[in-house]
């Protein structure tokens, strides 16, 4: 297959700003239809991008126009019903992040895709880079021996998101098609969860593939102040080899203030130092070894269109994927566990779901 017909479902923020210009600027892809229920998104994407089938409705769509692929770009508590929609309509999907909100239902996509024979990936942009391949290449390779214990920091700005204010952003993040809604990120019942969802989950997504390890029990504070979902988030985990490891994420940081993302893996025989942004990389062994890494730039440090193009080179080539729906659903057991460690102030133990173990 020379071109891959993908359509995509959902016309906000990341769908225009980043979904759509991918697709429309790559020969191997060609837009073949855009779905949002908001008659003024769907405006807008014609009026910009000068596409014209468009639709209100993702079944219609499905039915009448029969992608080769779907991407799936809408707020979080709509992720799941829409992509299982997809895939039983026999359409390869790549799913933003959150996977979805609830472990179950992560594992019941997979399954879906499965059975089917499609393909199933997950929109982690950080998993496509260099430095995500070379850290997860050392690790599999023995470099820094038995992972023991892992960090994780995430501080980020997106506190007005939280608050239900996204055009607090508009200077720094543009929105130049469309932008979130008031309750995109706010509102629990649209959203599921606050920073766990919106912000640990790239950081658990990448963290998890590099590593290779799958949760084993959580134990997770989650705090408020004063929003309705979570700000700052602080998670507890023991993984599947004995190793532990916490993460912790705070929305807080403001305009002009320094965010901090970092990942570190302590093994029996190393360590590994990956900061996705800005784009650092090392690796120190036991014998006083330094591996030092070339620093990405902007644009390789956080590939945006890596995601959307990867759907279409598994499609048209038949290329792997650094981001698989097993990926997204056991960082959805990572994030489900917390949530509900954190309502009831218990360690919680990750399901185990019947399924064969994922290959990460």
């Amino acid at each position: 297959m020379d071109r891959a017909r993908v359509a995509v479902i959902g016309a906000g923020w990341w769908a225009t700003q980043f979904h759509l210009p991918s697709l429309l600027s790559y020969p191997a892809a060609e837009v073949v239809a855009v779905v949002d229920t908001n008659p003024a998104k769907l405006k807008a994407v014609k009026e910009h991008f000068g596409l014209d089938n468009l639709f209100a409705d993702h079944r219609e769509m499905l039915r009448k126009v029969k992608p080769d692929g779907v991407i799936v770009a809408l707020p979080h508590a709509f992720h799941y019903s829409v992509g299982r929609d997809v895939l039983d309509a026999g359409v390869n999907l790549m799913m933003e992040k959150p996977f979805t909100l609830k472990s179950h239902d992560a594992w019941d996509l997979v399954r879906r895709a499965r059975e089917r024979d499609l393909i199933l990936t997950v929109g982690y942009p950080w998993n496509h880079t260099s430095h995500a391949h070379s850290a997860r290449e050392a690790v599999r390779a023995g470099s820094i021996g038995e992972i023991q214990m892992v960090s994780c920091l995430f501080a980020s700005m997106v506190i007005e998101y939280l608050r239900g204010n996204p055009e607090a952003y508009r200077s720094s993040f543009e929105f130049p098609v469309t932008g979130p809604g008031e309750q995109t990120y706010s509102d629990p019942a649209i959203a599921g969860g606050g920073q766990g969802h919106l912000q640990v989950t790239h950081l658990a997504g990448l963290m998890l593939w590099v590593t290779g390890l799958r949760p084993a029990e959580v134990f997770a504070f989650m705090e408020k102040y004063g929003l309705q979902v979570d700000l700052v988030d602080a998670i507890a985990v023991r993984f599947d080899n004995g190793a532990v490891g916490a993460l912790a994420s705070d929305g807080a940081i403001a305009p002009g203030q320094r965010q901090d993302h970092e990942i570190r893996i302590y093994g029996s025989a190393g360590s590994i130092i990956l900061t996705p942004i800005p784009g650092e990389l090392s690796i120190h062994l036991a014998d006083g070894e330094v591996r030092n890494f070339p620093a990405l730039d902007s644009a390789e440090s956080y590939p945006e269109s890596a995601t959307s193009r990867n759907l279409v080179d598994m499609i048209t080539r038949g290329v792997g994927t650094p981001a698989p729906g097993e990926l997204g659903a056991v960082a959805v057991d990572l994030l489900d566990a917390a949530y509900r460690s954190a309502e009831t102030g218990q360690k919680v133990l990750v399901s185990r779901h019947d399924m064969p173990a994922p290959v990460l």
